[in-house]
């Protein structure tokens, strides 16, 4: 047996199985923000940077976010994320427009832009995070998403200078983002999020072989972050004798890497088929 170190062991052992991180942070925006096509959100670009990116173009950050969604909860998150981000977008477009009314800009493009946005916001509330398609109908409203925020931001780049954009830039920045339906899609996102992040915990205990429900508890009441919860497992990892260690480390990896050709199944199915794998769900 190759010979790894304990603490290697237990970094492995997290960055493997801490799956549940993966929805630890949700991201804010697709193809950045819709006022002047710059995302000025460190580190919220979970989509990476589609600058090139066709309505039909699937890429690593896809297969990456659609590996949750084989199970309901999973599926709701990547939906709500959506949802946030169509929100924000939609507001930041609709100050976008406010601005530029004032400055006696035509507007009408970019109000019909909006409006199919928020079509493509419908779509996403009424999708059903259950349904075998659920990974099909996340991937073509995101590429919609996508591509209609980038269409905001060419037009606008038609209608006025780069002073201008900048000076719209400067004046959203300023701007503080008070919505209730944002409010109430943030919420329920923390919530499904914390809820999902605790049954990864529980499957990650059963590959462990012990259980620990009060530090669960206290990671759904809020009382410690996912971080601190991370650590504590880390901790009781690396009191175990190397050859347990080694075999949870084998395990979890294996498990990861069924989720990834799962996912990547499952994107390549839609994109040269149309359609999801016909896969179940697990709630």
């Amino acid at each position: 047996m190759k010979k790894i170190t304990p603490l290697l062991i237990g970094l492995m052992l997290l960055t493997s199985v801490a799956f549940f991180a993966v929805a630890d942070k949700p991201k804010d925006n697709y193809k950045g923000n819709t006022d002047n096509g710059q995302n000025n959100h460190a580190g919220d670009n979970e989509t990476g940077d589609h600058e090139n990116e066709t309505h039909e173009n699937y890429d690593n950050e896809t297969e990456h976010e659609v590996e949750i969604m084989n199970t309901t909860r999973g599926a709701e998150i990547r939906l709500l994320q959506l949802e946030k981000a169509l929100i924000t977008n939609i507001i930041k477009g609709a100050m976008t427009v406010q601005v530029l009314k004032g400055l006696s800009v035509n507007t009408t493009k970019l109000e019909e832009i909006l409006a199919d946005l928020g079509s493509v916001l419908d779509g996403v509330r009424a999708a059903d995070p259950a349904a075998n398609d659920s990974v099909q109908i996340f991937v073509t409203l995101k590429n919609q998403t996508i591509n209609l925020t980038k269409q905001f931001r060419d037009t606008i780049r038609t209608l006025v200078d780069k002073e201008t954009i900048s000076m719209i830039k400067e004046q959203l920045r300023n701007r503080n983002i008070t919505s209730g339906e944002l409010q109430n899609c943030s919420k329920k996102l923390r919530n499904q999020i914390r809820h999902f992040n605790a049954n990864q915990l529980y499957r990650l205990y059963g590959t462990i072989g012990e259980r620990n429900d009060t530090l669960i508890n206290e990671y759904l009441n809020g009382t410690i972050t996912l971080n601190q919860t991370k650590i504590q497992i880390h901790k009781l990892v690396n009191q175990m004798p190397r050859e347990k260690r080694y075999q949870i480390y084998t395990e979890a990896k294996e498990d990861r890497i069924k989720k990834e050709i799962r996912a990547h199944e499952s994107v390549k199915d839609i994109e040269h088929h149309g359609k999801g794998n016909g896969n179940g769900k697990q709630h």
